[in-house]
Parts: C-alpha cells; sequence; structure tokens
C-alpha cells in the first residue's frame, strides 16, 4: 500500500509539473500573441494616418499659404498610400475586432469615393478647395468623419492592449 501512495505522489507530482510547463506555454504564446496584434495595430496605425493626410493634402489648400503640392501631385502621391493601407489593413484584418475592423473598412471605402471624385474634378480642371466642388466638400467631410471615428476605435483598441486606461 505503502509502494502504491508512493508510486501515486510521483506521478502526480509529475503530472502537476507537466501542467505547470504546459501553463507557463500558453502563457508565453499569449504574450506573443498580444504582441503581434500591437505591432500589426501599431503599423495599421501609421499608415491610417498617412493617407488621411494625403486625402486632406489633395483636397484642401492650405489657408496658412505654405508650399504644398499642386492638386495632381497631391492625389498621385494619395494613391500609393491609399493601396499600401488597404493591402497591410485587409492582410492584418484578424487582428482587429469586428467592429473595429468595419469603421476601418468605412473610412477607407469613404477614402477610396473621395479620392476617385477628386481624380473626376482634377481632370475637369475644376478648382478644388474654393467651395466650387461640393459633392467632393461632402466626401471629404465624409472621410474626415469615419477617419475620426476609424481612429478613435484603433486608439481605444491599442490603449487597451497596453493597458493605459485601467489608469
Amino acid at each position: 500500500m505503502k509502494h502504491l501512495e508512493s508510486q501515486y505522489a510521483r506521478k502526480t507530482q509529475t503530472l502537476e509539473h507537466e501542467l505547470q510547463i504546459e501553463r507557463h506555454a500558453a502563457q508565453l504564446g499569449h504574450a506573443k500573441l498580444i504582441e503581434k496584434r500591437a505591432s500589426v495595430i501599431d503599423e495599421v496605425y501609421k499608415h491610417l494616418v498617412d493617407l488621411h493626410e494625403a486625402i486632406y493634402d489633395t483636397i484642401r489648400p492650405d489657408y496658412f499659404g505654405r508650399k504644398k503640392p499642386s492638386k495632381q501631385e497631391a492625389y498621385d502621391l494619395a494613391l500609393p498610400k491609399f493601396d499600401i493601407f488597404v493591402e497591410n489593413f485587409e492582410k492584418n484584418k484578424i487582428y482587429f475586432s469586428k467592429d473595429i475592423a468595419e469603421k476601418v473598412s468605412k473610412f477607407y471605402f469613404a477614402a477610396a469615393q473621395t479620392l476617385d471624385q477628386a481624380r473626376v474634378a482634377i481632370n475637369s480642371g475644376e478648382s478644388i478647395g474654393r467651395g466650387d466642388t461640393p459633392n467632393l466638400q461632402r466626401l471629404f467631410e465624409k472621410v474626415n468623419y469615419e477617419m475620426g471615428e476609424a481612429r478613435k476605435a484603433v486608439e481605444h483598441d491599442f490603449r487597451d492592449i497596453l493597458r493605459v486606461n485601467e489608469v
């Protein structure tokens, strides 16, 4: 009986040790996933802001008289930023919650509409940003709104990962 109890105790101790190792491995895996998610969100957010600034440069004049690229140049610079953002976001969408992914998708749909309308206005010779293009202005207001919503959602999610909302 004592021999069986001793075997049982050793087996229990071995199993508890193996369980502890598995728990530690799971914790490390979870930590790496959180680290990867934070890295992805950081990268996507930077592309999101770059795209928004590019759209802003394409449509809005500089009211302070600073030197800016022409509307065509700004538009040409915005297109690759749009492509980079969409490609990056679509490849990493899985790291975002469904709600946040929908908000970001609404932004880039509005961005696509705005850039398309800017292209039409530029090619037709319309004056962009002086109130001569009310449709473009409405699209810009929409993309600004959607951008704000997307940024707030991504920022909140990132702060949750960093746990700075708990302070």
